[in-house]
């Protein structure tokens, strides 16, 4: 076999593996003391706007965040203009209103926030979302809740396809005309079903 002179260890282990697990397991009445590195304190009373009519994502986003270290809680975002990837990766307790809709990829990958949505939502709102509460006062497009480990995500108008694909726990609520389901997490058959309202 192409000169090969001898069988090499490669290092296989028969160690047996059961009854062993990678997972951490953490105590329900600390949850609140689990943080992520540069968290900080809010106070919910404490409230401030930001215009972002001339303003790009990434520099809307940097504002929040910015606000959020002045101890702001709540954070109303004035004209958003359907711009992409607002509100995206805040991993902090927060409140935060969009007045007017988002676009692709907004409020994506968060982990605590409150969102309040006075509009619609393009597709992939609250994708990769960890925990935290979104709620969007008209339609949502396609992939809503895509990937969703938890919290809740409710839509008082229509969602589009592929709602909450690839889900692995949490809530969605539709209340359209045309759906009115939610979706959650059946514990005892571990997977995801679509209920009727």
């Amino acid at each position: 076999m192409a000169g090969i002179a001898k069988k090499e260890n490669l290092a296989f282990s028969d160690e047996n593996l059961t009854g062993r697990t990678q997972q951490l397991f953490f105590n329900p009445t600390e949850e609140e003391n689990y943080t992520y590195y540069g968290n900080v304190d809010v106070d919910f009373n404490k409230r401030t706007s930001i215009d972002c009519t001339d303003l790009e994502a990434r520099d809307l986003n940097q504002k929040i965040r910015d606000a959020m270290k002045k101890g702001y809680g709540t954070v109303v975002i004035k004209n958003p203009g359907a711009k992409h990837s607002l509100g995206v990766g805040i991993l902090n307790k927060l409140n935060i209103i969009f007045e007017g809709s988002l676009g692709y990829f907004g409020i994506g990958c968060i982990d605590g926030p409150t969102v309040r949505v006075k509009g619609r939502v393009g597709w992939s709102c609250a994708e990769n979302m960890m925990a935290g509460k979104v709620l969007v006062e008209n339609n949502a497009g396609s992939c809503f809740g895509a990937a969703l480990r938890g919290g809740d995500l409710i839509v008082k108008g229509n969602a589009g396809a592929r709602t909450g694909i690839d889900m692995k726990g949490g809530t969605i609520i539709i209340g359209g005309k045309r759906w009115s389901i939610y979706w959650l997490h059946d514990a005892k058959r571990k997977n995801y079903c679509l209920r009727r309202c």
